[in-house]
């Protein structure tokens, strides 16, 4: 009985071993301690006013789909931190940002949409909708819901990133580098 357990689990942890080391070896999967703390280091650069190495190392994470990042970024194109103006770029980040539906983050959204002018509006659309496809909640792989934050009687909408295996978030650094061959 016991030598039938040990082979067992030899032959469970034999079978496991190849899945495991096939998850941290794909491209599209990223350990989630490792994005984590990527992220952490690109918002610190932008909160210690780094704004030209921020702005690339944030961009990378709009891409992955973290929705603080595409506020950032939108709005760093906005007030021309780290980069020139590029109101193009501001809208498409800030409306797929808003996606998490922050009363705080349609403000900078809201005020470009009262700005510009109509017809300008519908030239900025297309490339909005581009990066909703592309950089949004289904194709990031996000769950977004209604989450109740301590000290506050009004649910907060958020939008997280869905561990695909144990210990790893589904990022696709590929599509963002077709995308970026496509502009």
């Amino acid at each position: 009985m016991n030598k039938l357990l040990i082979n067992l689990s030899i032959v469970v942890t034999l079978l496991s071993t190849p899945l495991i080391s096939s998850a941290a070896s794909s491209d599209n999967m990223l350990d989630i301690i490792s994005y984590n703390k990527e992220l952490k280091s690109a918002i610190r650069l932008y909160k210690n006013n780094d704004y030209e190495n921020a702005l690339p190392q944030l961009e990378i994470f709009a891409k992955r789909g973290d929705k603080m990042s595409q506020y950032i970024v939108g709005t760093m194109y906005l007030n021309s931190q780290g980069t020139q103006q590029d109101l193009m770029k501001s809208y498409a980040w800030l409306t797929v940002a808003n996606e998490q539906k922050s009363k705080t983050w349609a403000l900078p959204l809201a005020m470009i949409e009262e700005k510009l002018s109509a017809d300008y509006l519908n030239t900025l659309k297309p490339e909005a909708e581009k990066y909703l496809e592309l950089y949004g909640v289904k194709n990031q792989r996000l769950k977004c819901k209604n989450v109740k934050e301590l000290g506050s009687k009004q649910p907060t909408h958020r939008c997280n990133k869905i561990e695909i295996s144990n210990g790893y978030y589904f990022v696709d650094d590929q599509q963002q580098y077709n995308a970026m061959i496509d502009n």
